[in-house]
């Protein structure tokens, strides 16, 4: 840039210089033809140039008046008085005097006739002026000519460029100073960096901002939108839209960011719209302590929920493995005992009931339940059911995708952990049988059956449990409502709000001592399902 400005300057003032050196040396020359106008014209109005011109003869006088005059005026370089026959009567060389004016352009003067010529002299080629001499009566005495050397003419006119030379010399040098005073200073304010360096590293920069999967969304000190990456645009759906330099607050007034211009941090801030899920930090940008704008860091919370679930299924899957290893441990302690108190048959028995059931079971959770997450949860409560004596069996003909297009896996879990938690807390609630050789006869068991169609979902748990009288059944539509004591029932109001926020319906059947049957149906597809179909992220 600097090397740039300095051409520009240069350029600028060589221009200059030509059109004010044209207009010096035509002011000068101008004024050159006017001074040897004005002179010819004095001289020839003159009374005693007159009647030496009647007289034919210069007195001494007047010749030194003429030398005088001569002398003063240093553009002029010739004066001579010359009579109609074109004799000289006065010239500075006073050997020339007597002799015949020499250029033959002095025709016009002795005419009456009053003008400016170039012509050759004695002297050499010369700008002249030619002034009639004429008496009273208007009658021709002769002619008064002044004239300039050429060659001094062209000395004036060198000294006019030479001026001007040294004037743009300094000009320049001042120019130049400045100008790199100025690029040091602009250099220092863009910290060092060449514009063109300054312009790939935005390019750099808005690549980098661009390949973020999390939204970046800037304004400046009055809210204006300084900055946006293509994740925020398509989280936020600002697609077609301008958003440079607009306000924030018309083109996305739900995010409130201008409320960070004070200077106040929000974190984990929900923004929920008909076509925005998504959570952001909301932060104040300064600037050596000054308050220069204001940024949110956005994210969809879609992807954050993916996330959170795949947590969860690893948590849920420990949780199984960590349960099954421990059941594990206490029928081989089982089969062990059998085997050393010589008690082979029932020992085989066990193994066999044991291995039906992982069977059965296992089976149908690992090829029917694609969904991970939800077959963790579901291998868990088998361990945990096993534990506390109970039999969790899953239904053969339950089978669920990975993605349902009815429920979210975090619904999902919701849904079937606390059923069957409740199921669980139904059966250890319901007296024991015992039965004439003392063992319990009373039959604990739940039945799970997750099954999702093009048709819809259905979760259906069967518990034998104490079961519910009608009026019970009719509180349990209720949030709050617990068999359990006050402060419980937080897992029915939680299976409400899903069947509620999924458009579901839900059936309760019931017998008091006998058990109880919660079935749970939904038709209605939620949002987002064909990008799930399709292989979506979200979940």
């Amino acid at each position: 840039m600097l090397a740039l400005d300095i051409f520009v300057a240069a350029v600028i003032l060589v221009l200059s210089l030509g059109l004010a050196v044209r207009y010096s040396v035509e002011t000068l020359e101008k004024g050159l033809i006017d001074n040897l106008h004005n002179v010819a014209q004095i001289l020839a109005n003159d009374a005693e140039v007159k009647a030496a011109l009647a007289e034919g003869r210069i007195s001494p006088e007047l010749e030194k008046y003429l030398d005088e005059v001569l002398a003063k005026q240093r553009d002029i370089d010739v004066i001579t008085v010359a009579d109609v026959n074109s004799i000289r009567l006065y010239h500075p060389d006073k050997a020339r005097v007597g002799q015949k004016f020499v250029g033959g352009d002095e025709g016009p003067a002795i005419l009456g006739e009053n003008y400016h010529s170039f012509g050759s002299g004695t002297l050499g080629y010369q700008s002249r002026y030619f002034y009639p001499v004429v008496d009273q009566k208007g009658q021709a005495l002769g002619f008064v000519h002044v004239s300039a050397l050429m060659d001094n003419v062209a000395a004036l006119r060198q000294g006019v460029v030479w001026v001007h030379l040294k004037t743009l010399g300094l000009v320049f040098l001042i120019s130049t100073a400045l100008l790199v005073l100025l690029s040091i200073s602009v250099k220092r304010s863009l910290l060092g960096f060449e514009p063109a360096q300054i312009a790939r590293i935005f390019l750099q920069r808005q690549e980098v901002i661009d390949s973020l999967e999390e939204g970046l969304l800037a304004i400046d000190e009055r809210g204006s939108v300084i900055l946006v990456n293509s994740a925020a645009i398509n989280i936020l759906n600002l697609r077609n839209k301008v958003l440079m330099g607009e306000d924030v607050d018309r083109i996305l007034p739900e995010l409130k960011l201008k409320e960070s211009l004070s200077g106040r941090k929000e974190h984990n801030f929900t923004l929920v719209d008909d076509d925005i899920n998504a959570i952001c930090n909301k932060l104040p940008i300064k600037s050596h302590d000054r308050l220069v704008g204001a940024l949110a860091i956005i994210r969809d919370r879609t992807e954050l929920t993916s996330l959170a679930e795949r947590i969860t299924g690893f948590n849920h899957l420990l949780e199984a493995l960590r349960a099954n290893t421990h059941e594990f441990k206490n029928q081989l302690h089982v089969i062990l005992g059998l085997l050393r108190s010589g008690a082979y048959e029932e020992a085989k028995k066990y193994v066999a009931e044991n291995s039906q059931f992982q069977g059965e079971t296992l089976s149908a959770v690992a090829k029917n339940i694609e969904n991970r997450t939800l077959g963790a949860l579901i291998l868990g409560k088998i361990n945990r059911c096993n534990e506390l004596g109970v039999r969790l069996r899953v239904v053969a003909e339950s089978q669920i995708p990975r993605h349902s297009r009815f429920l979210s896996t975090k619904s999902l879990i919701t849904l079937v952990g606390n059923l069957v938690d409740n199921a669980i807390e139904a059966i250890v609630a319901a007296e024991l049988q015992i039965g004439p050789n003392g063992e319990d006869e009373s039959p604990r068991e739940i039945s799970l059956f997750v099954r999702e169609d093009e048709l819809g979902l259905i979760i259906t748990v069967d518990d034998t449990g104490v079961g519910c009288s009608p009026e019970e059944i009719a509180l349990m539509s209720g949030p709050g409502y617990s068999t359990k004591g006050p402060g419980r029932g937080l897992g029915l109001s939680l299976i409400r709000a899903v069947v509620d926020s999924g458009r579901g319906q839900m059936t309760i059947d019931s017998d008091k001592g006998v058990g109880t049957t919660m079935e749970l149906v939904f038709r209605e597809p939620r949002l987002g399902a064909g990008e799930m179909d399709r292989g979506g992220v979200r979940c």
